[in-house]
């Protein structure tokens, strides 16, 4: 079972992950992580191109926020 979380929101307020946002990325449980500044939330790596996806095909953030959700 994996436990690593694939978005951690309000990237900007977690204490040892905001240094990452100046970076543009983080490596934590594991993962690999790209801050996104607009969200304020770093996304999984592995999960970015389903995110990009997403985004082309008229999905907002909250719909894949939704979907995040269901793949726990």
């Amino acid at each position: 079972m994996n436990n690593a979380p694939i978005l951690i929101l309000e990237g900007s307020k977690q204490p040892y992950l905001s240094v990452g946002r100046h970076y543009g990325g983080v490596k934590a449980f594991g993962y690999e992580y790209l801050y996104m500044p607009i969200q304020d939330a770093f996304l999984r790596k592995d999960f970015v191109k389903k995110f990009n996806k997403h985004k082309k095909d008229g999905g907002d953030w909250n719909s894949f926020i939704d979907y995040v959700k269901s793949v726990k």
